[in-house]
């Protein structure tokens, strides 16, 4: 009995120690994950609200150059925009009250408007030293240093507010908050301070990302594990791989699964790792519903494999984060129209008609109106939307 426990915990802790091994040995290969707008829904156009003060406008810049990079989304000019707001006399303080935004929707069409304000933006500076001890190799004697350090710091703090333009609803808010800091170290004096433009350049950058991935999907790369042995060509699919080939090697994938199904004369290690790199590839193409069912049955087949583990939970995330993707996409579609009961006339509706009939023509609102109905309804593409917009915006 003495010598079958330790054989038996050996045996036990083999297969923790292969997956271990086989962490190690095999290549990894990269999967994407594409993430929803935090907002939860699609944002097509949008305009920044003016700025209230330089941080806030520096802020602002940075993201407009960001989201036209991008193309997923139009940015309304701040040229356009600030001369709408001073034609209506709207004012450009960086607070924009309700009234602001219901006439800012008649006037820009379906978009929304983002207000960056930036709080703190406080830089401090501080020294100190350190003495570090060690030993003289040769002599065998202690020798001190003083390290001296010099910190630029910044405590910074922003918000973000995204409001619908034709609701004045608020879509999201959220606050930034950030405290970067920079350090310069020397054994010689205290060294110069980091420039104060990098540790805003750090607090900016950090709240940039933020603020993209509340606006606009985004993407996250990550690393799994890929098995390359000289069996059912699993090796051949990852030089395919590798060679940015990921069709070619799907079909070498599937050849070898098909093998596997009917060659038993190979290790049983092998089994499962053949369905487990098709499901690899697949999710690859983002074919997550057609991943998951063959990283299932490599689980199924080996249960305590941790690297199968992994697999199926990321292609699982996968699937509930294109879920949510889609889910936004619907609510970004514009709603049907309603049927509207049309009011009794009142006294100055009655006057705007009867100078409507006079002039023969509608007045700019009443026109920018129907321009959005049209456009709503998919009666106009967005480029003739556009010019005709403008064409009334000429006449206000």
């Amino acid at each position: 009995m003495r010598l079958l426990i330790p054989a038996t915990l050996a045996a036990l802790s083999l297969p923790a120690q292969a997956q271990f091994w086989s962490e190690i040995a095999n290549p990894k290969v990269e999967v994407t994950l594409i993430h929803p707008p935090g907002l939860g829904l699609k944002v097509e156009r949008l305009a920044f609200a003016p700025a209230r003060d330089l941080d806030s406008r520096e802020l602002a810049d940075a993201l407009t150059a960001d989201l036209v990079q991008s193309r997923q989304v139009e940015v309304v000019d701040r040229a356009h925009l600030d001369a709408v707001l001073k034609e209506q006399e709207l004012g450009a303080s960086g607070y924009v009250e309700p009234a602001t935004i219901a006439k800012l929707g008649k006037l820009l069409g379906p978009s929304v408007l983002v207000i960056v304000n930036v709080n703190r933006s406080d830089l401090s500076r501080n020294q100190s030293a350190k003495e570090e001890r060690s030993t003289d190799y040769k002599t065998k004697k202690e020798l001190v240093r003083l390290k001296r350090t010099a910190t630029t710091s910044l405590d910074f703090s922003a918000t973000v507010q995204v409001v619908d333009l034709s609701s004045g609803r608020v879509f999201g808010a959220q606050r930034l908050e950030d405290a970067p800091s920079l350090s310069n170290t020397s054994y010689e004096g205290f060294p110069a301070y980091p420039r104060d433009s990098e540790v805003r350049r750090l607090a900016f950058e950090a709240a940039k990302v933020k603020v993209l991935r509340l606006l606009l999907a985004w993407s996250e790369v990550r690393k799994l594990t890929f098995f390359d042995d000289d069996v059912f060509g699993m090796g051949r699919a990852h030089e395919r791989l590798k060679a940015q080939d990921v069709r070619g090697a799907l079909d070498l994938a599937l050849g070898g699964l098909d093998q596997s199904r009917e060659d038993k004369g190979q290790k049983p290690k092998y089994y499962p790792r053949a369905e487990y790199n098709v499901g690899i590839i697949r999710f690859i193409l983002g074919q997550y519903d057609d991943a998951l069912p063959h990283l299932r049955t490599a689980l199924d087949m080996q249960p305590d494999a941790s690297i199968f583990q992994t697999a199926l939970k990321e292609c699982q995330e996968a699937i509930a984060l294109q879920d949510a993707l889609r889910r936004s996409e619907r609510r970004s579609e514009p709603a049907p129209p309603r049927a509207e009961t049309k009011p009794a006339p009142t006294a100055s509706s009655a006057a705007t008609s009867a100078a409507t009939s006079a002039t023969g023509k509608a007045g700019p609102e009443e026109r920018l109106q129907k321009l959005q109905e049209l456009y709503r309804k998919g009666l106009l593409d967005k480029k003739d939307y556009e010019a005709k917009k403008a064409e009334i915006l000429k006449d206000l």
